[in-house]
């Protein structure tokens, strides 16, 4: 349920553990590790009387010097270098041990001269790096550094100081952040600079795009294969652009569009009991929670049920009663989350999603990186914004004026420990001051499902099946009854509370709408939603196509999707679940005899040849070549067929998809138009470079290559650095 940060910095350990890497500590390693103890030893009998001393409770590190440790900081993540590469993660973890470390996690591999131990308290930190600093391996001394990620290639170490105050003072500016700059870091960025920032993501995307292919092509061309691109001599004139970039569609909406909230329950920098959001990952040293306060992306719903919800567990411990707040630096404690979904709010619009298309130019590349931030704005010319900023935006989501407004809300609570009469003295305290904040609020809320989530798990995401329960009924939770209904694209949707739905109900209609117009599926048509999550693309396009099958990898979505479906009368659908890897090859395979096949035979391809560009070839430049042929057969084979062709539209998650689905797709031939719909540019860009990239000696081998045709970047989350981006593959 939550958003915990993923870094290879994360010191959570290896799930495995390699037994000959341990054998071989009982050479050199071993020697080093006996030695290490030792001088660990005698360096504790004659510790330095300079040496800084720390004070460790659960609240509070002090150091001689006066810093004091704020309660909701932590100790983060340290890189521990000069360790013997001998050492496995669990020889690593045996010396913490001995050293006396005290930690939540550690992490090292073979052949690595360095390992990562992440800490709960400050003074745990401060205490274990002066044992590991005493340790020397082979004469050296053993260096403890701040850790920090370090893209997709793992962990480097920063300079900063990691003497005891230094430590104090950056764990308590961490815990001290603007939960602005962390949930909505473009919060004090013009509207018409973000829409422009977020467009150049998706445009480096596509220009990788090129580079990918070109440079496929060039070594396929080097060993002898036909590896030529009809598409790339426009693209090289097109600022390297694959295809056409048509402009990002704006959000109709910029404030308190997130239809669904989860807030974490923990303390504040100052130890108090907050509903509201981390303001850094575990992994930097921070376990602060800082109420929404000035987030525009969240609701005023969702914001007053948090603050009633903070208010009345305030209230309690200041009591002397009730349970505490989750921690997760000795995950122990009750409360853990509050997840506030909503539904029937959005404004209404009459206009399409070509009103919201904005086509004015931005800043000039490369001032934008892929994450939205700009990489040296004194490094470009500027250029004027032609972007309209806030001001024509929709009215924010609202119930006040709709009778099709409905609430959700659900706690997560942890109850190792706790007796079934706590839990349940909690659970009905709970559902009491929430109901009562219901019926005190100026503006109406229809409550209409109030449950709570048990799980007991280290990490806040809780698995399909952890078991939910009506805090009213205190019955388990039936999720064809605990639910609210969405409508978009003229449907109802059925949201269960974990369910998977776009969080930005206006903006998705637009998106949807336009997946469905670039994807262009005749009458009888088989459509494939790849990753169809609860069938709302596919229902959506459902009355225009013979028939719909939705694949996705999440069980309840796919029981979600068949509820939507039977919801809106749509029966020419159907929806599986597995990964889409292993159920789409066999999909496509069950439908191989029911679809018309292609008359025409495989058009060679547009050859072009090398261009001397420094992007992408070191070639020496020649001259180009271009030829194009298309042949086609006198006459279709066969006459009854129940569909017409293929078409796909695939919504993957942030990974992209798995190579197993980009060779189905590409090997079913008759499939001539995908639209790719991506939350990641960069994976998309992966994913569309194995489609497009031509295999074999005669360049059609695994199935003919795609062309990309037209591109599109969609603001689904306004104030972040996230975009959306629509791309349509055509052969």
């Amino acid at each position: 349920m939550s958003r915990d940060a993923d870094a290879d910095a994360d010191a959570d350990g290896d799930a495995t553990r390699d037994k000959r890497a341990r054998e071989d500590v009982a050479d050199a390693g071993a020697d080093d590790a006996k030695r290490a103890r030792a001088d660990a030893s005698a360096g504790g009998a004659a510790a330095d009387e300079n040496a800084t001393t720390t004070t460790t409770t659960t609240t509070t590190t002090t150091t001689t010097t006066g810093a004091v440790a704020l309660a909701g900081a932590s100790g983060g993540t340290a890189m521990v270098q000069g360790v013997p590469e001998q050492w496995d993660d669990g020889a690593f973890a045996a010396w913490l041990t001995e050293l006396g470390c005290r930690r939540v996690s550690s992490k090292k591999r073979r052949r690595w001269t360095y390992g990562f131990v992440t800490f709960g308290e400050v003074g745990d930190r401060i205490e274990a790096t002066t044992a590991m600093e005493r340790v020397e391996f082979r004469g050296r001394c053993v260096r403890v550094k701040q850790a920090k990620a370090k893209g997709k290639t793992g962990v480097a170490s920063t300079d900063g100081s990691t003497d005891a105050s230094a430590l104090i003072e950056r764990a308590n500016a961490n815990a001290r952040r603007d939960i602005r700059d962390v949930i909505t870091p473009l919060w004090n960025v013009s509207y018409g600079e973000q829409l422009a920032r977020k467009k150049e993501i998706v445009a480096e995307a596509m220009r990788n795009i090129t580079r990918g292919v070109r440079n496929a092509s060039n070594k396929a061309r080097k060993s002898g294969r036909r590896a030529d691109v009809g598409w790339m001599r426009a693209a090289l004139g097109n600022d390297k652009l694959c295809c056409e970039l048509g402009g990002i569609v704006r959000s109709p909406v910029l404030d308190g569009y997130r239809n669904k909230s989860e807030f974490t329950i923990g303390p504040s920098a100052n130890g108090e009991i907050t509903c509201g959001f981390n303001v850094g990952s575990f992994r930097d040293g921070v376990t602060a929670v800082a109420p929404p306060t000035g987030c525009r992306n969240i609701s005023d719903t969702a914001k007053y049920l948090g603050d009633a919800t903070q208010t009345y567990l305030r209230a309690r411990a200041a009591d002397g009663k009730g349970l505490p707040v989750y921690d997760k630096r000795k995950a122990t404690g009750f409360w853990r989350l509050f997840l506030c979904r909503e539904a029937g709010t959005a404004p209404a619009s009459e206009h399409g999603w070509k009103h919201w298309l904005r086509t004015g130019a931005g800043p000039p590349k490369p001032s934008a990186g892929t994450d939205g931030e700009i990489k040296d704005p004194d490094a470009t010319d500027r250029v004027a914004f032609t972007y309209p900023d806030e001001e024509f935006s929709l009215p924010s989501p609202s119930g006040e004026h709709s009778d099709k407004h409905e609430v959700l809300v659900m706690f997560q609570v942890c109850t190792r420990g706790y007796t079934d009469e706590q839990v349940k003295e909690e659970c009905d305290g709970v559902l009491a001051a929430v109901e009562e904040a219901v019926a005190k609020s100026a503006k109406p809320i229809n409550l209409k499902t109030c449950l709570v989530q048990f799980w007991d798990g280290v990490s806040n995401v809780a698995p399909d099946d952890a078991e939910i329960k009506n805090l009213r009924t205190n019955a388990p939770s039936e999720k064809s009854a605990d639910i609210i209904h969405e409508h978009m694209c003229g449907l109802q949707f059925s949201l269960s509370a974990t369910a998977f739905f776009q969080v930005n109900t206006v903006a998705a209609e637009a998106l949807y709408r336009l997946a469905g117009e670039w994807a262009s599926p005749g009458g009888q048509s088989l459509l494939l939603d790849v990753c169809c999550g609860t069938g709302t693309i596919g229902l959506t396009l459902a009355r225009a196509v013979k028939k719909v099958v939705g694949v996705d990898i999440v069980e309840e979505s796919i029981r979600d999707a068949f509820t939507n479906a039977k919801l809106n009368g749509v029966d020419n659908t159907d929806w599986l679940a597995g990964k889409a890897e292993h159920v789409l090859p066999k999909v496509l395979n069950d439908y191989k005899t029911l679809i018309r096949p292609d008359g025409r035979a495989p058009k060679p391809f547009t050859a072009v040849s090398v261009l001397d560009d420094p992007d992408l070839s070191a070639d020496e430049e020649t001259e180009a070549i271009v030829e194009a042929k298309e042949t086609t057969n006198a006459e279709l084979v066969g006459a009854n067929h129940e569909f017409d062709d293929v078409v796909a539209i695939v919504d993957p998650p942030r990974a992209g998809l798995h190579r197993h689905v980009l060779s189905a797709l590409r090997r079913e031939n008759r499939l001539k138009r995908l639209v790719y719909v991506s939350c990641n540019a960069n994976t998309m860009a992966t994913n569309v470079i194995d489609l497009c990239v031509p295999q074999g000696a005669d360049g059609n081998g695994g199935g003919v290559p795609f062309t990309p045709v037209k591109a599109l970047a969609l603001d689904l989350f306004p104030h972040t650095a996230h975009v959306e981006a629509v791309l349509l593959l055509e052969r």
